[in-house]
């Protein structure tokens, strides 16, 4: 089957996080989050594969595959080094009630706005098993063709809300919430307790005020070289592993 011009139309309508709103859908494009997302929950609209791939070994199942020419699965793809395929996946909306605060740690993003950044988050919380990320209204959107592709597949095993954190985070005040600062105390040193929300500010400003007046304490990652930063990723893989090796 070759797509229609109406599927055409859905698909490009997807680039725009109107788009994606307005229908309740996403792209998952490449090999490695098509493979990902067949063992997920995530209900499947349709599939379009490079039509080099038509004895593809994966199983489908019941899901409608299109074959389209290289050229094409490029030029509808966000992506432009997507020459595989791309699948129109139905996107999940969680609630508070799917979450649960009591065990573990729950990942707190204020106002990550470069999607990379946000799925190589997902990744590595995906690495360290970690499955709930609390966001600001104005960290990047979570089905952005960028974070879906930088998470690597671990996007469907994640759980998320977004929130006023503020309010949010008032509603948990006996939960430890430790957040990633400048002028905390030695992450190497730090000891951490064996439940809490650990909390990620915006890539150039920190985490702001009115979220750090909630924290119980702040945590940093010792310098021993001249650089002026991490990046927020990389930060957060450092003080996950941190709190892993602890508990």
């Amino acid at each position: 089957m070759t797509l229609s011009n109406n599927q055409i139309k859905l698909i490009n309508s997807l680039h725009s996080k109107k788009g994606r709103i307005d229908n309740n859908l996403f792209l998952v494009e490449g090999e490695k989050g098509i493979r990902e997302l067949l063992d997920s929950s995530f209900k499947i609209e349709f599939i379009v594969l490079n039509h080099k791939e038509i004895q593809s070994e994966l199983n489908f199942g019941e899901t409608p595959i299109y074959y389209e020419s290289e050229s094409n699965v490029v030029k509808y793809s966000s992506l432009t080094t997507n020459e595989y395929g791309f699948a129109i996946v139905h996107s999940q909306i969680f609630t508070q009630n799917d979450f649960s605060f009591i065990r573990g740690y729950t990942v707190v993003l204020d106002g990550i706005r470069d999607p990379g950044n946000l799925g190589t988050i997902l990744r590595i919380c995906d690495w360290y098993g970690i499955n709930q990320l609390v966001c600001s209204k104005d960290t990047t959107e979570y089905y952005n063709p960028k974070v879906i592709s930088a998470s690597m597949g671990s996007f469907h095993r994640i759980k998320f809300l977004y929130v006023d954190l503020s309010e949010f985070l008032d509603q948990f005040s006996r939960i430890p919430m430790i957040g990633a600062s400048l002028d905390g105390k030695n992450v190497h040193e730090y000891e951490f307790p064996s439940n809490g929300f650990v909390v990620f500010g915006n890539e150039s400003e920190g985490i702001r005020s009115q979220v750090k007046g909630a924290l119980t304490d702040l945590v940093k990652i010792p310098s021993w070289g001249m650089a002026e930063s991490l990046n927020v990723a990389i930060s957060a893989g450092i003080i996950l592993d941190n709190i892993k090796r602890q508990n």
